[in-house]
């Protein structure tokens, strides 16, 4: 293998440590090839002679070992200096590491930071890279599986790569189960390495489906088609994408409402409710009573009694009447089918004792109790009777019987609710109705179902406020973490990972004070060993969960414009440390520093567009 083309020769050294390179360069030398812009990679090898007296290029390469070499950046150039009418120039290197020869390295090449022993700065010669060479540094640690062509080196912001461009690839199996964060000012390519991720990881397993996708979609642009992406992900992969969405908009092929049906998922309702609620609202007294209660399971034990079955189902039928109450639409019909399936035998009839409902319909309607209930609608009017005559007539006898009072105290704060006197009652709880319907199914399930298959599911929030958006990211990160963690505990999760993706990360998992740990540390922590991995993009590394960003193994980094956001970078990724200027200083849209889990140092790349069209290494 031919590393050390002729025309490639830089120069010789003339200092050299463990972390930096100098050396005199005459200009006028230079092959036509060799770049010398800021932050150029370079390679240096060790000479075999003991020193090397002048620069005779030929015998430097005749006489340097091939198993060696290192790995170099160029830092800054110095003012030209006059020596003998020859113009030199002072190159400072910075060096990354070395490269040493292993058979069992993907490339025949093994990476190390530790450069080994230095020996006199004249026996090491610095060349800009080969071909062969800039392929062992910038893809030589990856294997030949689950790659992706994600970009182009580009060693500066002008646009001098292209003459001579360096493909960078990207191994899949560095993102799967792993870590990754995107951090630039919006509209320079985090949303479009966010979807090259999701495309490539979509490519690499379309054999197998072992790793199933949910995208947090908060712009809805993965969901519906634009010009700018030739169409969307959801559009390009239809046959393995499935979109939720909250409002329906440019949606192309099929897609579910990301809907709760309150009156089938009864465990859950009061607690969704209180997220969905503004906050002021869910905190008042009054509101804050009821999301107190708790709610039983639509659920029916085999070995419950008819009785207890009955005054499980009260509760539940009290309930309802809340939601009719407060204007959420029922589907009679899917209730009673629901209510036969698991063996409810009263339906919709609360079982309200004759003597209470008598009383109850007089005191309250001034009539004769019609007959038992067999309708929704009439069980919400008997409930709504019955709540008034336990508050106004609390006292009279028809409301104790042998086994208590007709109600616990947890429903009689439902039924203060349900039937308020002068307040608001249940309308105030109308601001969830977007967010119900009573034809969903169990979403979570599905989704569930739908990651365990290898889909891609994307969830549609463009339309959502913080609020919401964190409230969905959160519950099915919940569901996914719960359902993988519980594989693992029985031996399940075999070779299937699942790979969540967040956008606008600061708003769904701001930095955590003390030591709070929710389900976002709990990725950060333990999210490898369940095969849980996240990507995660947003403006400001400050503002995302800290637990989270020190566990990150794979950065793509954009323009940052502050002092303190390239601090933090660099404070929780060594590799980033002297790159905060040009970070700053780089405005161009994919333009991007990579480091990812198979790269031991920071490769500068201008990430490919994303268009449909496929980037898989064949």
């Amino acid at each position: 293998m031919n590393f050390l083309p002729e025309n490639l020769f830089i120069g010789q050294a003339k200092f050299v440590d463990f972390t930096e390179v100098k050396l005199n360069v005459s200009m006028q030398q230079l092959g036509a090839d060799t770049s010398t812009v800021q932050g150029s990679f370079a390679v240096m090898f060790k000479s075999q002679d003991q020193a090397l007296s002048k620069n005779d290029k030929n015998l430097m390469i005749e006489r340097c070992p091939q198993d060696i070499f290192y790995v170099l950046r160029l830092k800054r150039v110095t003012p030209a200096l006059s020596i003998e009418s020859n113009t030199l120039s002072e190159f400072t290197y910075e060096i990354f590491g070395m490269y040493y020869e292993d058979v069992r390295a993907p490339c025949g090449f093994r990476f190390s930071s530790d450069i080994g022993n230095i020996t006199s700065s004249n026996r090491y010669v610095i060349y800009s890279p080969s071909q062969s060479l800039f392929n062992i540094f910038l893809n030589g640690g990856l294997t030949d599986d689950y790659l992706v062509d994600f970009g182009l080196l580009r060693e500066s912001e002008s646009n001098e790569y292209l003459n001579n461009p360096q493909r960078v690839y990207l191994s899949m199996l560095d993102i799967r189960g792993k870590r990754s964060a995107m951090f630039g000012k919006t509209r320079l390519g985090k949303s479009n390495v966010v979807k090259l991720l999701a495309q490539g990881m979509l490519d690499v397993t379309v054999k197998d489906n072992s790793v199933g996708q949910l995208i947090f979609d908060v712009n809805g642009e993965y969901a519906n088609d634009n010009v700018q992406d030739n169409g969307s992900l959801a559009s390009s992969y239809a046959g393995r994408c499935l979109v939720y969405y909250l409002s329906k908009r440019n949606l192309n092929g099929s897609g579910k409402l990301l809907r709760f049906n309150l009156y089938e998922r009864t465990e859950f309702a009061l607690e969704v409710i209180h997220e969905l609620l503004p906050k002021d609202l869910a905190d008042s007294e009054y509101v804050r009573n009821l999301l107190s209660c708790r709610l039983p399971e639509l659920k029916r034990d085999a070995h419950m009694s008819d009785e207890k079955a009955a005054r499980l189902l009260r509760r539940i039928l009290l309930f309802w009447a809340i939601l009719d109450d407060a204007g959420f639409e029922y589907n009679e019909q899917r209730l009673l089918k629901v209510l036969d399936t698991l063996g409810f035998k009263t339906l919709f009839n609360p079982c309200f004792h004759q003597p209470l409902r008598l009383a109850a319909y007089q005191a309250i309607e001034g009539r004769i109790a019609p007959p038992t209930p067999k309708s929704f609608r009439d069980m919400a009017v008997e409930m709504t009777v019955i709540a008034k005559f336990s508050i106004q007539f609390s006292n009279d006898p028809s409301l104790n019987r042998a086994e208590g009072y007709v109600f616990d105290l947890e429903e009689m704060i439902m039924a203060r609710f349900l039937a308020p006197g002068s307040t608001d009652g249940p309308y105030v709880l109308r601001p969830c109705l977007p967010f119900h319907s009573p034809h969903s199914d169990d979403f979570i399930s599905e989704i569930l179902h739908y990651l365990d298959s290898g889909k891609t599911v994307i969830v549609d929030l463009g339309s959502a406020n913080e609020q919401i958006i964190r409230y969905f990211a959160k519950t099915l990160s919940v569901a996914v973490f719960q359902a993988q963690e519980a594989k693992f505990v029985s031996n399940k999760l075999n070779n299937h990972y699942v790979q969540i993706y967040f956008e606008e990360a600061h708003m769904i998992f701001p930095p955590n004070s003390g030591n709070v740990i929710d389900v976002y540390s709990r990725f950060a922590k333990e999210g490898a060993k369940f095969h849980i991995g996240i990507v995660y993009s947003t403006q400001s590394p400050s503002t995302v969960n800290h637990d989270l960003l020190a566990q990150t193994e794979n950065f793509f980094i954009g323009h940052l414009s502050s002092d303190r956001e390239v601090a933090v970078l660099a404070s929780v990724q060594y590799a980033f440390k002297g790159r905060e200027q040009e970070i700053m200083r780089s405005r161009s849209p994919g333009y991007m520093r990579m480091l990812s889990y198979s790269n031991r140092f920071v490769i500068p790349i201008q990430a490919n567009r994303y268009t449909g069209d496929s980037w898989l290494v064949k």
